[in-house]
C-alpha cells in the first residue's frame, strides 16, 4: 500500500473528499484539458481463468477524454492531423503519467504510453487510451537456448535457467533491469538470477550445486549459494573469439556476499583455458580470492586444478568483515606470454582496493587463444558474473563497479521451477511474460512508479492477519455484491508437465556455411546469416581453425587468399554468434593489417536426444472433502514447456487444489471512498453490517478508479483469503439425482 503522508491520511479520516489529478503528456500538464477519466488495474494470472470467476486485463489500462484550450477543439489540437506542434503531446508511443488523490493531493496512479487516440470531429473531444509498461516489451521474445545442462549426459545437472530468470533476460532486453547490465564490451554475462546460463555468451557445462538461489543476502536481485564444502563451478564459452594475446585486456568480476554460511573457507574463483592451434598443452589462468583468510591468488600453469600451479598472493584484511565485495580481475599479455594479473577488490566503502599488478615471469602462454571460462563459489553468494574487454584497465569507481550507470527498475520473487531447457518461445516479450506467468500461477505488473514486479504463486499461501486498509458500510463501503460460483471450484487438479530428468542430447548437427571465398578488408566486418533447425539448441561461437585446417567441427576457416592452398590466417578476425530464432547471425571483423579471405563454417547445435527425449508426465492433487460436498471438479493445467521436475509439478498441482477445493468468496463491485493509497495485492478489511453482515479480509485483485470533473469513484475487487468454513448442511438432506421412486426409462 503507498503511503500517502499525514496530510492525505487525514484527509481520509476526515471523510474529506475534493478530487485532484495531475495528468502530463509528453512532460506537458494537461491536466485542467482533462474532462473525465479511467484507470483500470487487475491481475489476469494469478490463477487460471476456469478457477477466477473473474478476469482482468494483463496490464494497466488509462482512458482519457481531453478537450481543448486557447479557443481551438482538441480535435484540431490533438488529431492524428493536428499540426505535430500540439498533436505529438499525444501521439502513440507518447509518455503518460496520471497522479489522483483528494484535498490537493495526488499519488502517482499510472506510468505508461499513449496506445491510441480518437478525434470526434464536431465536438471537443479526443480519447486516448494508455497502456502501462507493459508497451516497452513489445520487442520479439529472444531467449537463448543453452545445452550445457545436458552436457552431463542422462543425470540432471542443475538449473539451467528457471521461470524468474526468463523473466529477468526479457526484461533486460527492454532496458529494465534489476542488477548491473552487461557492459557494452561484455563478450560473457552471466546473472545468476535462478540459472547458470548466460545473458551474453554460451553455457558448456555445470558441476553439482546448481540447485539453491537466494534473495537472502544477495547483492542485488537474487544470487547462486556456492556448496558449503566445495566450488559449484560452471564452464562457458564467450560470445566473441578468439580472445588471444594480442587482444585488448579483459576484465573478470562478480558481485559476492559473505554474510552468513560459516560452514567452510568462503571462495570466489575466475579461471580461463588457454590453448595453442597446433594442439599444445592447455594452460590455465586463474583468481581466487579467500574470504575466509583474506587472500587473494592467481595461478598459471598447465594443471586443471589451479592450486597445482605456479601462484602469486596478495593479502587484504577487509576480505574478512562479512558484507558485499565486488571483485574484479585485469588479466593481460605480454609479447612473449607472460601474464600479468591486476586484482581491484571493492567493500562497503566503495573505494576500489586495486592491488599491485603481479606475474610469473617463469611460466608463460604459449600463442593461442581462450577457449573456455568458467567460474567457482563456495559458501557464499554470487551474482552478475562478466566477463569484457577494455583498452584500459577500469579505475575509477563507475568504470569499475557500473556504479551510477544503471537504475534497478523491476524487483523479482526468489527463483522456483527450475529449467534444464529453454522452452521454444514466440511473439512478444510480454506475451511470453504472461504465458509464464499463467503457467506459474504468478503475477507480473508494472506498479504505478513504473517499476516490474514478478511474485510467485507463493503470495498467496500465508493467509494476512492484519488489513492494509479497511472499508466499513458505516463510511466508506458504497456497494458490495459477493458471488461464489460452483464454476470456481476445482477439487482435482492435474498438472501437465515434461520430465527431463534423463533427457541427454543427441549426435552434434553440423550447420556448414561453403561460399565462394569472400574477401574481408583490414578493419572489415562481414556479417553472414544462416539458418538453423527450430529444435536445435544454441551453436557455440566457432574456433578459428588451425594451420592444418583441422581441428573442431565448431570452426570457422579464415586464409590470406582465396586459394584453398593458401596460409591459414590465426587470431586475426574476432567471430561472434548470435542467435534469434531460426536464424545464426556469424559477425566476423578483421583487426589485421591485411585482407583476409573467409573459407566458411561449421557450427556444432545439440539437439535433445530422440531416444531419451522429455517425456510428458502428470501430477495430479485433489481434496475428497470438497470432493463429498460439491462433487468431483477437474481441471488440467497445460504449463506449455515450463515445468520440467516433479517437484515443480506437485507443487503447481497442490496450490491449484488449495485454491479450488473451497474457492474464497469474490467480492465485486465493491464500491468505496476513493483511497489512492490502495494497490494490487493490498490487503482490504471489508465490515458490511447493512446487507452481507460481514467482516472478513481480502486481497485486491482489481481496481477500477474514473473522475469527471471534481468527481472521483473507485471500485475495487477483491477476493477473500479464507472461505466461510467447510460446508456442513446441518439440518439439510439434499435430494438425491433421481426421484427414488422413478421407474427407469425404456
Amino acid at each position: 500500500m503507498k503511503s500517502g503522508g499525514t496530510a492525505l491520511a487525514a484527509a481520509l479520516a476526515a471523510g474529506e473528499r475534493y478530487a485532484h489529478q495531475v495528468t502530463r503528456l509528453g512532460g506537458r500538464d494537461m491536466s485542467r484539458q482533462v474532462e473525465s477519466w479511467s484507470l483500470d488495474q487487475t491481475y489476469a494470472t494469478d490463477l487460471p481463468p476456469a478457477m477466477r470467476a473473474f478476469n482482468g486485463v494483463s496490464s494497466a489500462q488509462l482512458d482519457l477524454t481531453l478537450t481543448g484550450t486557447g479557443g481551438q477543439p482538441a480535435p484540431a489540437l490533438y488529431g492524428p492531423w493536428a499540426p505535430r506542434q500540439t498533436a505529438d503531446a499525444v501521439r502513440p508511443a507518447q509518455s503518460v503519467t496520471h497522479a489522483w488523490g483528494i484535498s490537493g493531493t495526488a499519488l502517482d496512479a499510472f506510468r505508461g504510453t499513449v496506445r491510441a487516440r480518437s478525434a470526434e470531429s464536431g465536438t471537443d473531444l479526443v480519447r486516448v487510451s494508455a497502456l502501462d509498461g507493459a508497451e516497452r516489451l513489445r520487442q520479439p521474445a529472444q531467449l537463448p537456448r543453452p545445452d550445457g545442462a545436458l552436457a552431463s549426459g542422462a543425470s540432471w545437472s542443475g538449473w539451467a535457467a528457471s521461470a524468474v530468470w526468463v523473466v529477468d533476460h526479457l526484461l533486460r532486453g527492454a532496458g529494465i533491469h534489476t542488477a548491473p547490465p552487461p557492459r557494452p564490451t561484455a563478450i560473457l554475462h552471466v546473472p545468476f538470477h535462478g540459472g547458470a546460463a548466460p545473458s551474453v555468451g554460451y553455457l558448456d557445462g555445470m558441476g553439482d550445486g546448481w540447485d539453491f538461489w537466494t534473495k537472502r543476502a544477495a547483492p542485488f536481485e537474487s544470487a547462486v549459494e556456492g556448496g558449503f564444502d566445495f566450488l559449484t563451478t560452471a564452464t562457458y564459452i564467450p560470445e566473441l573469439l578468439p580472445v588471444t594475446r594480442n587482444s585488448d585486456g579483459l576484465w573478470y568480476e562478480v558481485w559476492a556476499d559473505t554474510k552468513e554460511n560459516l560452514f567452510s573457507d568462503q571462495i570466489v574463483q575466475f579461471q580461463s583455458t588457454w590453448e595453442a592451434y597446433a594442439g599444445a598443452t592447455p594452460y590455465y589462468t586463474a583468481l581466487r580470492v579467500n574470504f575466509t583468510a583474506g587472500s587473494v591468488v592467481a595461478y598459471i600453469g598447465t594443471n586443471t586444478d589451479p592450486t597445482k600451479n605456479a601462484s602469486l598472493t596478495w593479502s587484504w584484511d577487509p576480505l574478512k568483515t562479512k558484507g558485499r565485495f565486488h571483485v574484479g580481475l585485469w588479466l593481460t599479455f605480454s609479447t612473449t606470454g607472460v601474464v600479468s594479473f591486476q586484482p581491484v577488490v571493492t567493500d562497503k566503502s566503495n573505494v576500489p582496493q586495486v592491488f599491485t599488478a603481479g606475474s610469473i615471469p617463469t611460466v608463460t602462454v604459449p600463442a593461442g587463444a581462450m577457449t573456455a571460462t568458467s567460474f567457482g563459489v563456495q559458501n557464499m553468494r554470487a551474482e552478475c558474473l562478466q566477463l569484457s574487454r577494455h583498452t584500459v584497465r577500469p579505475s575509477t569507481l563507475a568504470q569499475v563497479t557500473q556504479e551510477g550507470t544503471w537504475k534497478r527498475t523491476a524487483s523479482l520473487d526468489t527463483p522456483i521451477f527450475p529449467l534444464r531447457s529453454i522452452p521454444r518461445v514466440s511473439g512478444a516479450a510480454w506475451d511470453v511474460i504472461n504465458e509464464l506467468a499463467r503457467a506459474t500461477l504468478a503475477t507480473a505488473e508494472f506498479d504505478s512508479d513504473g517499476y516490474f514486479k514478478w511474485r510467485n504463486h507463493t503470495r498467496w499461501t500465508t493467509v494476512p492477519t492484519a488489513a492494509d486498509v479497511t472499508v466499513t458500510s458505516r463510511r466508506q463501503l458504497g456497494a458490495l455484491t459477493v458471488s461464489e460460483e460452483i464454476d470456481a471450484c476445482r477439487n482435482h487438479c492435474t498438472v501437465k508437465w515434461e520430465n527431463w530428468a534423463r533427457v541427454t542430447s543427441a549426435p552434434p548437427v553440423i550447420t556448414r556455411d561453403t561460399p565462394v571465398p569472400v574477401a574481408i578488408a583490414a578493419g572489415a566486418t562481414m556479417t553472414r546469416t544462416l539458418s538453423v533447425d527450430d529444435d536445435m539448441l544454441d551453436p557455440r561461437t566457432p574456433r578459428t581453425a588451425d594451420a592444418s585446417g583441422a581441428g573442431s567441427p565448431n570452426r570457422i576457416l579464415f586464409r590470406s587468399t582465396s586459394a584453398a592452398t593458401s596460409a591459414v590466417v590465426l587470431g586475426a578476425v574476432e567471430v561472434r554468434v548470435t542467435r534469434a530464432g531460426g536464424l545464426v547471425t556469424l559477425t566476423a571483423r578483421n583487426r589485421s593489417a591485411s585482407t583476409v579471405y573467409y573459407h566458411g563454417a561449421a557450427l556444432l547445435s545439440l539437439v535433445p536426444s530422440d531416444v531419451n527425449k522429455p517425456v510428458p508426465s502428470l501430477w495430479s492433487a485433489w481434496n475428497t472433502q470438497s470432493q463429498s460436498v460439491y462433487g468431483v471438479q477437474t481441471y488440467e493445467h497445460d504449463v506449455k514447456g515450463w515445468i520440467q521436475d516433479s517437484e515443480s509439478g506437485r507443487a503447481l498441482a497442490e496450490a491449484l487444489r488449495n485454491a479450488g477445493s473451497f474457492p474464497p468468496p469474490l467480492l465485486q463491485q465493491v464500491d468505496i471512498l476513493p483511497d489512492p493509497r490502495i494497490e494490487l495485492g493490498d490487503v482490504v478489511r471489508v465490515q458490511d453490517t447493512t446487507g452481507a453482515q460481514l467482516d472478513t479480509l481480502a486481497w485486491v485483485i482489481g481496481i477500477k478508479t474514473s473522475g469527471s470533473g471534481a468527481r472521483i469513484t473507485q471500485t475495487l475487487t477483491l477476493r477473500g483469503t479464507t472461505t466461510n468454513g467447510n460446508p456442513t448442511d446441518t439440518g439439510l438432506t439434499p435430494d438425491p439425482p433421481n426421484r427414488p421412486n422413478a421407474s427407469p426409462p425404456p
